[in-house]
């Protein structure tokens, strides 16, 4: 199960990509090629590279793929290094959480608004960050559990 929703979140990013890529060069194909430029071709890749960016972060990359600064947990010794996670996970949660709601808030309020070109309602562009969020609360809480009950040794 978790394979396959590792499949669909990364098969999901692919195709969000694949909408940036295509959209810049169908933008290069019209602008340079056939000489009249459309306009929805800047707008698209905009939206979709941070929707990507957004998606990928949230649910295709693990937390060894982002980038850290790990040379002072390195060196601690194993207790500090958990207490370390522990404290880190407990703040980054906390704060995102408490932050959540208005962020959320903010999302529903963009209904309003819509992109200029592709009139594309702006709390679905937002929503994706308020995803992000809550991806990150969620990942931050796991991280403190994991440093709470640390796994069996065999």
């Amino acid at each position: 199960m978790r394979a396959r929703l590792r499949t669909a979140a990364d098969a999901i990013g692919v195709l969000v990509f694949f909408v940036v890529f295509a959209a810049i060069n169908i933008q290069v194909f019209m602008r340079y090629i056939v000489g009249r430029p459309i306009s929805w071709s800047e707008e698209l890749p905009t939206l979709a590279f941070s929707v990507a960016t957004l998606w990928a972060a949230s649910f295709c990359l693990s937390a060894r793929d982002h980038i850290v600064f790990d040379l002072v947990h390195d060196a601690a010794p194993p207790s500090l290094r958990r207490a370390m996670r522990l404290v880190a996970g407990a703040v980054v949660a906390g704060v995102l959480a408490l932050a959540l709601p208005a962020i959320v808030d903010f999302a529903v309020y963009m209904k309003v608004l819509s992109t200029p070109i592709l009139r594309i309602r702006l709390d679905l562009v937002f929503g994706f960050f308020a995803l992000f969020i809550a991806a990150l609360v969620v990942r931050a809480a796991w991280d403190v559990w994991r440093a709470l009950v640390p796994p069996p040794v065999p």
